[in-house]
C-alpha cells in the first residue's frame, strides 16, 4: 500500500516543473509595428515630409506598402534593411507611390538579395515590373562583384510582380505568409469617362494587414468608399489618407504653373477622391477602429504650423485617439 501511495506521489512530482523555466514555453506573437516611412501626398518634394512609402515589420521582417521617392533614405533613418523585405504592395499607380519601385529593385539586385521578391499591385504591375527590369540592363551589363566571371542574375529574376483583379468589392486575400495575411479592396479614388481607357485599367486598393499581434488598415488614396468601410472593420489602427480641403483649394488657385483650364478638375478631383477629417470621422466611427494615423497629408507643405485643418471634423463621429502622424513614426 506504502509502495502504491509513494508510487504515486513521484509520478505527480515529476508533472510538475520544479522552476518556471522548465515549463514549456508559450507561443508569443511576433511583435509589429506600423512605420510611416513618408508621409507628404502628391508629386510635390518637400523636405519635412517624404513622399508616401510605409512598412510594416514584423519581428525583422518588412513589408513595404508604397515606394515614393526616397523610400530606400527613409529605410535606412527607419534602420532597417533592404535585405529584410519580404514583398511589395503598390496601392496605385500615381507616381508619388511608385516612383521607386525600380531602385527598389534595382538595389536588392546590386547587394545580391537571394530571395524572389513579390510585388503586388494594381493592373499594370506586371509590364511596369517588366519594363523596370528591361530599362536596368545596362547595369547588369557593368556588374560589380560578379562571382567566376559569369556576371550576375537577371534582375527580373529576382523579383515576381502579380497584378491585383480590377474589381474587388469584398475584402479579398492577395498575399499569406507565417506573418501575416494581407487583403484588399478596389477604393474610390479614380472617376474617369466610362469606357475611358482609363476608366479600363486606373485602379486603386486599401489594404488590411492581419499581424500576429495587430490589424492594420491603410486606406491608400480614396474617396468615401464602401468597399474601405467592410475592410476596415475592427481593425486596431486606421491608417488614413487625409486632406485639408481649404488649405489645398487655396494653393491650387495662386500656382503659376496650373492651367486655369485645369483647376476645375483638379478641385473636384481634392473633393471627391480624397478623404477629409469628416469622412475619417464616419468611416472610424461606423468600423469601430481602436485609433486613427493620418498620413499621406495634403497639402503637407514644408513649415506649416497650423495643423488642425487635419484633424477638425474627425471627432464629432469618432471619439477615439487620432494621430498625425510624421515620417519615421511607428505605431
Amino acid at each position: 500500500m506504502k509502495n502504491t501511495i509513494l508510487a504515486t506521489l513521484l509520478a505527480a512530482c515529476a508533472a510538475v516543473p520544479l522552476h518556471a523555466s522548465d515549463a514549456p514555453a508559450a507561443p508569443v506573437a511576433a511583435r509589429s509595428a506600423f512605420v510611416t516611412l513618408g508621409t507628404g501626398g502628391g508629386p510635390v518634394i518637400r523636405r519635412e515630409r517624404s513622399e508616401p512609402a510605409n512598412a510594416i515589420v514584423v519581428g525583422k521582417t518588412v513589408y513595404l506598402f508604397d515606394t515614393g521617392s526616397g523610400v530606400e533614405r527613409q529605410m535606412v533613418g527607419a534602420r532597417l534593411s533592404l535585405a529584410d523585405v519580404r514583398a511589395v504592395f503598390i496601392s496605385h499607380h500615381h507616381i508619388d507611390h511608385n516612383a521607386d519601385l525600380g531602385q527598389v529593385l534595382n538595389s536588392r539586385w546590386m547587394f545580391n538579395a537571394t530571395n524572389v521578391l513579390p510585388v503586388i499591385g494594381p493592373p499594370g504591375t506586371v509590364d511596369m515590373v517588366r519594363a523596370l527590369s528591361q530599362a536596368a540592363r545596362p547595369a547588369e551589363l557593368a556588374p560589380i562583384g560578379s562571382v567566376g566571371g559569369e556576371g550576375k542574375i537577371a534582375i527580373e529574376k529576382t523579383v515576381h510582380a502579380a497584378d491585383m483583379a480590377p474589381a474587388m468589392d469584398q475584402p479579398t486575400v492577395v498575399y499569406k505568409d507565417e506573418n501575416i495575411r494581407v487583403l484588399a479592396v478596389t477604393n474610390d479614388h479614380y472617376h474617369f469617362a466610362p469606357g475611358s481607357a482609363a476608366a479600363q485599367v486606373s485602379r486603386s486598393y486599401s489594404f488590411r494587414i492581419e499581424a500576429p499581434d495587430k490589424v492594420y488598415v491603410y486606406t491608400g488614396d480614396t474617396g468615401p468608399s464602401r468597399n474601405l468601410a467592410r475592410l476596415a472593420a475592427g481593425a486596431d489602427v486606421l491608417v488614413s489618407e487625409v486632406i485639408d480641403l481649404d488649405k489645398m483649394a487655396r494653393i491650387l488657385k495662386r500656382a503659376s504653373d496650373l492651367p486655369p483650364a485645369m483647376l476645375p478638375n483638379m478641385i473636384r478631383h481634392m473633393e471627391e477622391d480624397h478623404l477629409t477629417p469628416a469622412e475619417i470621422g464616419k468611416l472610424s466611427a461606423a468600423a469601430h477602429v481602436g485609433e486613427v494615423v493620418l498620413t499621406h497629408v495634403v497639402p503637407g507643405m514644408d513649415g506649416e504650423t497650423d495643423l488642425d485643418g487635419y484633424v477638425n471634423g474627425i471627432a464629432p463621429a469618432f471619439s477615439g485617439p487620432v494621430k498625425l502622424a510624421r515620417d519615421l513614426d511607428r505605431f
